[in-house]
């Protein structure tokens, strides 16, 4: 049963802005008139006779109705706990000062700079005192506060960083370790890694040993766990093991919720006359305590099961309710939207009226693409986060082999050990010489590649305007031979004149210079011309890379020494031989080229 009331006897360990916003309560932004407390002068002085253990747990409860203070007062009451935490010397209190102060803004503001810098803060300050025991613990805080705001790679980070100094310390010695274990089972569990969240949970069994209902829900989460990775034998060992806690606890709500979850299973496995029963109870203590989500998701169970036994009137009579919940809760009901339209589909195909299926199989199509294009973002989170955590504990790893290697001494083969310690610390060093050697020298290539890139480009710049600028000079020789070939009857002079205009013409020889200089810049654009256009000739191939230049018509006018209705030309012959459409632009298929 995954209904808001079990995600919040699940979530209701987090710490309080976990529970404030998942309530649905507003924050103070959202408080039109509202009376806030007013500042509090003495409200932590009793923490003065409160044994050390204690303090910050009764901190909490004391500073709950800051969240409802102006910033000022609510500020203004959590540093006299900051001046009562430094003269009791108290380093779990000074923290919690911190972690008061970024719970105020989170419930007032939500995700925000400064929730985030003093959660933070409180994590440095144990850092700085080398407490790993608190440092475990706000890490574990503030993997808390980003979890619940989406911020899932930052979460991910400290949750593991928690997970190891905790570890380190020393489960045993860590209070409330248990609570630990479930919430970042959490937040592994809403992102969907679900054997991520099932190693959590089982390490919270071994602390919450006590019966009671968060050992209940331990065993039942795990149960989820197995079932949406389709191992349903095992989940249904879980979900039994919570209905036994529940019954001998005498919890009824428990005890509903474990056994639609076993007829939950037992649809699965397509065994309806056992689930009947199971499913019918869910439903109806899901109408005793108004849970109207899981009220819908019980009776498309039951009409699925309806369809089994082919009572296609019963199964069309319980799609209505389902459809009724469905519209009026405010749950995010997705899947069951999805699989309404699936048997109310089949409800019309075992009615004749193929068409009115047809439309519902479509419309259960559609709400599916909306469905994958959700899940591929959690999917993509969840292989970020994978990356994240193993990277994290092949750090963790590498050290705790270290450590095991020098527990070896204590025994006799001490010498063949520190033996093959030096032998692996060489090789482990070897290995990091050889792949910092390969970095280097990939990194060199790499910049080496990068110079000759910006060299050729440099050069080709060069080459170009080199070319431009002889072709300026060139207008005016053409304007001064004009103006000679009038004056001056001297034919010789005139012809070498011209050949002095058209020195700088791009020749088959300048035009390979040109064109190697070309190619270290632009790669396989030439290449590439070949390969689509075979029939293109050398002189549009030149015209083509000329525009790649991005040259205006009169500039390759002088380079290819033709006029620019030449080139005007040459381009409209060219658009005819690329098979250019009218709104079509040479430019544009050459840059794609």
């Amino acid at each position: 049963m995954t209904t808001k009331r079990l995600h919040i006897l699940r979530f209701g360990l987090f710490s309080m802005p976990f529970l404030w916003l998942m309530l649905g309560m507003p924050t103070l932004n959202a408080v039109q008139g509202a009376e806030r407390p007013a500042y509090k002068p003495f409200l932590f002085t009793n923490l003065k006779d409160t044994a050390a253990d204690r303090r910050v747990e009764a901190a909490r409860a004391l500073s709950r109705p800051c969240r409802k203070m102006t910033e000022a007062d609510a500020m203004r009451t959590i540093d006299d706990l900051g001046k009562i935490a430094a003269d009791l010397n108290d380093l779990a209190l000074q923290c919690a000062v911190f972690d008061l102060r970024a719970d105020y803004y989170s419930v007032n503001r939500g995700y925000n700079q400064l929730s985030t810098q003093y959660y933070k803060k409180a994590v440095e300050l144990a850092e700085e005192r080398k407490d790993q025991m608190l440092t475990g613990i706000y890490q574990h805080r503030i993997a808390n506060y980003f979890a619940l705001y989406k911020k899932n790679i930052e979460a991910a980070q400290y949750y593991l960083l928690s997970e190891r100094n905790l570890k380190e310390t020393g489960y045993k010695k860590v209070p409330g370790i248990g609570n630990i274990f479930s919430e970042t089972s959490n937040f592994y569990y809403a992102l969907g890694d679900y054997d991520g969240a099932r190693e959590y949970l089982k390490n919270a069994l071994i602390y919450q040993t006590a019966p009671s209902r968060t050992r209940i829900n331990i065993f039942n989460t795990i149960g989820l766990t197995y079932r949406n990775t389709n191992n349903y034998q095992l989940a249904l060992n879980y979900f039994h093991e919570a209905l036994k806690l529940a019954g001998q606890l005498h919890d009824t709500i428990w005890i509903a919720l474990a056994k639609g979850n076993i007829g939950s299973v037992y649809v699965l496995q397509k065994r309806y006359k056992e689930a009947l029963p199971l499913v019918r109870e869910d439903y109806v203590q899901s109408v005793k305590y108004n849970e109207g989500a899981n009220c819908a998701i019980a009776m498309l169970r039951l009409a699925q099961i309806s369809l089994s036994f082919n009572d296609v009137k019963l199964a069309s009579a319980q799609l209505d309710t389902a459809n009724q919940v469905l519209s009026t809760t405010k749950e995010n009901v997705l899947k069951e939207r999805i699989q309404y339209y699936e048997l109310l589909a089949q409800v019309k195909e075992k009615s004749n009226k193929p068409t009115l299926a047809e439309h519902y199989l479509l419309l259960s199509e559609q709400l599916k693409d909306s469905l994958m294009e959700r899940d591929n973002v959690a999917a993509i989170d969840r292989v970020r986060l994978k990356w994240t955590k193993e990277k994290s504990l092949e750090d963790y790893n590498n050290l705790q082999i270290k450590t095991r290697i020098n527990s070896y001494k204590q025994y006799t083969v001490i010498t063949v050990l520190l033996l093959l310690m030096v032998i692996g610390v060489l090789i482990f060093n070897r290995q990091r010489l050889k792949t910092r050697k390969d970095k280097e020298i990939l990194a060199a290539e790499l910049r080496r590649l990068d110079e000759e890139r910006k060299s050729a480009e440099n050069a080709l710049s060069d080459y170009t305007e080199n070319l431009k600028q002889k072709n300026d000079i060139i207008e005016g020789f053409k304007t001064e031979l004009e103006r000679l070939q009038y004056a001056i009857n001297d034919r010789t002079l005139t012809e070498n004149l011209d050949r002095m205009m058209h020195a700088h013409i791009m020749t088959d020889d300048k035009w390979d210079e040109f064109r190697k200089l070309f190619t270290k810049v632009h790669g396989n654009f030439l290449f590439n011309i070949r390969q689509r256009y075979p029939a293109i000739s050398a002189t549009d191939m030149r015209l083509m890379a000329l525009i790649k230049l991005k040259l205006n018509n009169r500039e390759m006018a002088g380079m290819l020494c033709i006029t620019v209705d030449g080139v005007k030309k040459a381009k409209q012959r060219l658009r005819k031989k690329l098979n250019l459409a009218d709104n079509e632009e040479i430019e544009d298929v050459v840059n794609t080229l």
